[in-house]
């Protein structure tokens, strides 16, 4: 296992010090620059496009005010009003030098978790001006590093820093618990385990843990080592083999017709028996919503989960943001889905009956009300995703920066000239390392296409793939929730078939979207 750490520690220190690298020359490029000058709002979204796990940068005055940000539908972060809540004396900020200050795991205003990044800004005179401040998207980085771990090794990761504060695992119900306090740690051998790993910078040992998510005990074969990525700040990464291997199921034996109707069913149980006894019939591990491989679950609209029968421990907890492993937020998908009306929506989760081996599962979803939904999925039989095959983390970034640097492009630009580029099938942009961008406006019309310029002024808002699956009506959805990743199937002219994609989009402004398309293998 050492032989896969190794790497990964260095991929670990490369990527903050590129970050944090980037970040610091930025600010010296705006030394001197009042905080409200326009050149401030270029150069944020070009770094923005540079660091494609960033999640939002602002420029804050000696105030901690925001004075400039790359986000403008956050409602927590409003130019002129928000205040910043984690603050560090400018004297340690100017020590941290081109290191910039790296704070432990962070939760943001809006409930989103990660990292805060900060550096300090200096007036013409030199004197200290505030500062740049870069909020991180840590469960991407390691979300795409347990891919690459699981498919080339066999092995699996988790992260915590020295105070022993777990901020990554591939089960997401573990994260932001601290280790030395929790409850589920407080076996002798899980609390050796804890201290022995925070007490040594590398080592391995070996020990059982019951794993919530499997709803088994397992014996666990670990090594760690220490990432160094900023001013006094440690992050012991701990590689071990508890990694599922596929027995081979081959997808699922129930149609996507058979799934729509097992889900119609519930709902129409949910309504007549109301909430509590319907929860009551979707939890039972027994009872008539378990049918094979097919079973209910139900969250509300916030994303706690509300049934969830083969995982009952999870009854209660809050999964709005979890991601699956290629940074899918697959809980607020499928709560846009049940907003939108219900339908179909497709991520990676754990399949049951193939060992937990992550795979592609087509959900469908029905809004009960306006609180809360009911849902049942199978894993697709054509699915590109298996053991031996996944989304490469780094193909991924250059996905986001590509639709971030259109983004870019368009306040030099306008968004007129970015898309005629991506209509030039001999522009930089078109064609740019196998990915197809495009822009739609907010009422459907393909404004450009790269995969299909045939497309191009019609309105496809009705468009949908075999699964019933509106891609621009839930590609605006999610663009006008800040933007970020899906998975869907669309027709490919060069092929004549259809073929998976994940998909990026963001808002280029109130009325206009960009977007790009990766093929899936």
């Amino acid at each position: 296992m050492n032989d896969a750490l190794t790497p990964v520690i260095q991929i670990i220190e490369a990527e903050m010090e590129s970050v944090t690298s980037s970040l610091w020359n930025t600010a010296r490029e705006l030394d001197g620059i009042p905080a409200d000058d326009p050149a401030v709002e270029l150069a944020l979204y070009k770094l923005r496009s540079e660091i494609p796990l960033s999640v939002e940068i602002g420029r804050f005055d000696r105030n901690n005010t925001l004075i400039s940000t790359t986000r403008y539908l956050d409602p927590w972060w409003v130019p002129g009003v928000t205040k910043s809540r984690l603050n560090y004396p400018v004297d340690v900020l100017e020590a941290a030098g081109s290191s910039c200050m790296v704070s432990d795991f962070y939760q943001y205003q809006d409930g989103d978790r990660g990292l805060m990044i900060i550096t300090p800004v200096y007036d013409a005179n030199g004197e200290y001006d505030g500062v740049l401040r870069l909020s991180y998207d840590i469960d991407s980085l390691f979300s795409g590093l347990t891919e690459y771990l699981k498919n080339e090794y066999g092995y699996t990761l988790w992260a915590m820093h020295t105070t022993s504060l777990m901020f990554y695992d591939e089960n997401a119900a573990e994260i932001g618990k601290y280790l030395t306090d929790d409850p589920s740690f407080q076996t002798p051998e899980l609390q050796n385990m804890v201290n022995t790993v925070l007490t040594n910078e590398s080592g391995n040992i070996s020990y059982h843990f019951y794993d919530t998510s499997r709803v088994e005990e397992t014996q666990i074969n670990a090594v760690w080592n220490t990432a160094f990525i900023g001013p006094e700040k440690e992050w012991r990464v701990v590689l071990t083999d508890n990694v599922p291997e596929s027995a081979g199921t081959g997808g699922s034996n129930v149609s996507v017709e058979e799934l729509k109707s097992f889900v119609e069913n519930a709902y129409v149980y949910a309504t007549k028996v109301g909430k509590t006894a319907a929860l009551a019939a979707f939890n039972d591990p027994d009872g008539e919503y378990i049918d094979g491989e097919l079973y209910i679950f139900a969250y509300d609209m916030n994303g706690t989960v509300l049934a969830l029968p083969h995982q009952p421990d999870l009854i209660g907890e809050n999964r709005w943001y979890l991601q699956d492993t290629t940074g899918i937020k697959y809980i607020q998908r499928t709560v846009a889905r049940a907003n939108l009306g219900g339908g179909f929506v497709m991520s990676l989760y754990e399949n049951p009956a193939n060992n937990f081996v992550s795979e592609m599962k087509l959900s469908y979803v029905m809004a009960i009300d306006d609180t809360w939904f009911i849902g049942s999925g199978i894993y697709l039989e054509d699915q590109p995703f298996s053991n031996t095959s996944y989304i490469d983390w780094q193909k991924r970034e250059e996905l986001v920066s590509q639709v971030r640097g259109m983004d870019y492009l368009t306040i030099i630009e306008g968004i007129p000239a970015v898309t005629d580029l991506i209509n030039d099938p001999n522009s930089d942009l078109n064609g740019q390392g196998g990915l197809y961008p495009f822009a739609v406006s907010e009422n459907g019309t393909i404004l450009a296409y790269s995969m299909d310029p045939s497309l191009v002024g019609t309105n496809q808002l009705s468009m949908s793939n075999s699964y019933g699956m509106s891609i621009i009506r839930e590609g605006i959805s999610l663009s006008q929730e800040g933007g970020g990743l899906m998975y869907s199937k669309v027709w490919d002219p060069k092929t004549m078939q259809e073929t998976y994609v994940l998909i990026y989009m963001e808002p280029a402004d109130d009325s206009t979207y960009f977007g790009s398309m990766l093929v899936i293998d």
